[in-house]
């Protein structure tokens, strides 16, 4: 069994993974993630490898890492990095590091999948578009805020505004919070359908990250939903860490996780 730690923006998702089967764990927001929690949930478990794709916190991944040493101190961590091609995805950004491990790991698993051209749609704290072609190619990608962090903007930079986080009958509003929560719903969604209408018909659209079932119930495109394609791309890459560099010389986190003393 292998262990697959996702530390996002916002919260720490994480599986177990054997057999090419994954077995989802409580998910943790930001707040709720220390070390007493961590061994309470973990403890019991006995794995092989661990797997961490990390776009949060420093000190957060620092608590993780010191728990899972604790646990299972002969146990073999791998941190997931970006690379310039590999897994049957070639990166399109003009420097590969930059593109975020989360969103490289969806890619992964979204093309194992299949080979036709695809857009993956990540619905978390911010709102992530990336499309492949055929060949597997990134052709590139979108970034905007989720529709927490657009609520969020709207109540702390305006007087007047509330922070609306209630579900609300969809449609136009004639109250401010439905208003809100509406306008944010459907940014997304346009965000989504303008995306979708400039690429190849035959294009998949996946949604993944936490508010993908929301946008799911409200887009207007097929999809498919995954919430745990970056959890999916980690066990495929930890599957056959041994095999690859994991950790290219020009990626900044590297400097970031050997300061931490993790490497």
């Amino acid at each position: 069994m292998n262990l697959l730690l996702d530390l996002g923006n916002s919260r720490l998702k994480w599986a177990c993974a054997e057999n090419s089967q994954l077995q989802l764990g409580q998910t943790l927001p930001h707040s709720e993630i220390t070390s007493q929690t961590l061994c309470a949930l973990w403890q019991d478990l006995r794995p092989e490898k661990i797997g961490i794709s990390c776009v949060g916190k420093a000190e957060l991944l620092n608590v993780i890492t010191t728990v899972t040493r604790e646990l299972w101190r002969d146990v073999p961590i791998h941190f997931a990095t970006t690379q310039t091609q590999a897994f049957g995805v070639t990166n399109g950004y003009l420097q590969p590091e930059k593109l975020g491990v989360d969103r490289w790991l969806a890619l992964i698993a979204v093309r194992q999948k299949t080979n036709a051209p695809v857009c993956v749609v990540d619905c978390g704290t911010a709102i992530t578009v990336d499309v492949l072609d055929t060949d597997g190619k990134h052709q590139g990608g979108l970034i905007c805020a989720g529709l927490t962090l657009m609520k969020t903007a709207l109540a702390f930079n305006t007087a007047d505004l509330p922070l609306a986080n209630s579900p609300h009958n969809v449609g136009l509003a004639i109250e401010t919070e439905t208003a809100i929560y509406n306008g944010t719903l459907f940014a997304a969604c346009g965000l989504i359908e303008r995306v979708m209408s400039e690429l190849p018909a035959n294009t998949a659209l996946f949604l993944t990250g936490g508010d993908a079932p929301i946008i799911a119930a409200h887009t207007r495109k097929p999809f498919t939903l995954e919430t745990d394609l970056v959890l999916q791309g980690l066990a495929i890459f930890l599957n056959v860490s041994i095999h690859i560099r994991p950790h290219p010389s020009n990626d900044k986190a590297i400097d970031r996780l050997r300061s931490m003393k993790l490497l």
